[in-house]
């Protein structure tokens, strides 16, 4: 599989395959660092960012923890012929579905190359409706356990 790739970075990769081979919706799909360069020129044509939201662990022995990371997939479309957005609502659902296809069950690698869980969708919803751009967050989650590391 794709060793040392980090885990958002194989999720972008995964949704950009998938696309091409299928929807072909998305001119670009990344990772967080050009997230922030659309919505301050909100100048996007159809995007797909993936970020990294949150780490949380819990012990399962003394040697091991259960990890579980949660990723945010931003879809990005415009319109500008429509200032409310309502025209862009056909397109937002399509890319939604195509993430949702695309990496619902899919298995990443770890760090050390072991298969993470599957992922799994979690929640999704608007963040933005303004300027003739619709921007939704999708949020995902996969599991992997850990070793602790013991000194002595």
């Amino acid at each position: 599989m794709q060793n040392n790739m980090q885990i958002r970075k194989q999720i972008a990769q995964r949704i950009n395959d998938y696309d091409q081979a299928n929807a072909q919706l998305f001119t670009e799909v990344a990772d967080s660092g050009q997230l922030d360069e659309v919505l301050k020129n909100r100048n996007t044509t159809e995007g797909c960012y993936v970020i990294k939201l949150e780490t949380q662990a819990q012990s399962a022995s003394d040697y091991y923890q259960d990890v579980t990371e949660r990723y945010q997939v931003i879809t990005i479309c415009s319109n500008y012929s429509d200032a409310y957005g309502s025209a862009v609502g056909d397109i937002a659902e399509a890319m939604q579905d195509v993430v949702y296809e695309a990496i619902s069950g899919y298995v990443c690698t770890d760090k050390k190359g072991d298969d993470t869980d599957p992922l799994k969708f979690v929640t999704g919803g608007l963040i933005d409706l303004k300027d003739s751009l619709h921007v939704w967050a999708d949020i995902y989650e996969l599991g992997y356990t850990q070793k602790i590391n013991q000194q002595g």
